[in-house]
């Protein structure tokens, strides 16, 4: 526990930074969804822009703008998201693993003793309170939202899809941090995790241009995070399997890449 503390305090600004900037983020769009909605600008906006635009945002014009949760799959829980959750992880894999391998402070850790395997534990102990508080956040914000202008929402939706974004948000910082850990530069670990994911992005963006392109869909993560399918009544049971399939994976190959990784100072 002295070690996850450690290890928190270290990161807590981004952490905190991450969870509440997005949470005020949904608060404000929560809080002028009245207004914006009896003026009808939302649907007058959405026929005014192309398809192509309408896909890359993730944004279903067939779904009605009439409930704040629709207006976020397309606001915020599409590329806004994918956008955020890379950011993320990029931040913790950096923060946890590449800098700190590459300016010998985990040499500092093991030489207290604390063990390599314990340095992971607790890495991705700060991951998970990390993702949890970023889940918790942006929920409560968008609960106090609905008590203060009565929005009406569907909490049932709402906690789906905010365990979902959780569980994609952990995903990708343990993949990133079996990333990290193949490299002593953190500068090149950095570019080759944020060109990987990249290309996960492309791939689900290409994906929904045409049938030709559906394919790129089954290469890529984000096409795990489906806030649309879940306004339409689609519950992601596949969606967490497979998530929770790809956690179990990383976590082995974090433990099993560390724990046999040269450190020099």
């Amino acid at each position: 526990m002295t070690l996850v503390h450690s290890l928190f305090k270290q990161n807590r600004s981004w952490i905190f930074g991450y969870a509440f900037g997005t949470s005020l983020y949904l608060f404000f769009l929560a809080a002028v969804f009245p207004s914006i909605q009896e003026t009808g600008l939302i649907e007058g906006k959405l026929d005014s822009l192309p398809p192509e635009l309408l896909e890359v945002f993730k944004i279903d014009p067939s779904i009605a703008m009439d409930n704040v949760v629709n207006l976020l799959a397309g606001n915020y829980y599409g590329l806004i998201f994918y956008v955020l959750a890379i950011l993320f992880a990029l931040t913790f894999a950096s923060r946890l693993m590449a800098k700190p391998v590459d300016s010998g402070e985990v040499m500092l850790y093991l030489a207290a003793p604390i063990s390599r395997s314990a340095y992971v534990t607790a890495s991705l102990v700060v991951l998970l309170f990390a993702t949890v508080l970023f889940v918790a956040a942006n929920g409560l914000s968008l609960t106090v939202a609905d008590l203060l202008f009565d929005l009406g929402i569907d909490y049932g939706v709402m906690w789906t899809l905010q365990l979902n974004a959780g569980l994609l948000l952990f995903v990708l910082g343990a993949i990133a941090f079996v990333i990290a850990s193949l490299f002593d530069d953190s500068s090149r670990s950095y570019m080759v995790t944020g060109g990987l994911f990249a290309l996960f992005l492309i791939a689900n963006i290409f994906s929904g241009f045409s049938d030709t392109f559906a394919w790129l869909e089954r290469l890529s993560v984000f096409s795990l995070f489906d806030a649309n399918a879940q306004l339409q009544g689609d519950v992601p049971t596949l969606s967490f399997l497979v998530l929770v399939g790809l956690l179990a994976l990383a976590v082995v190959a974090c433990y099993a890449r560390f724990t046999r990784k040269d450190l020099t100072i």
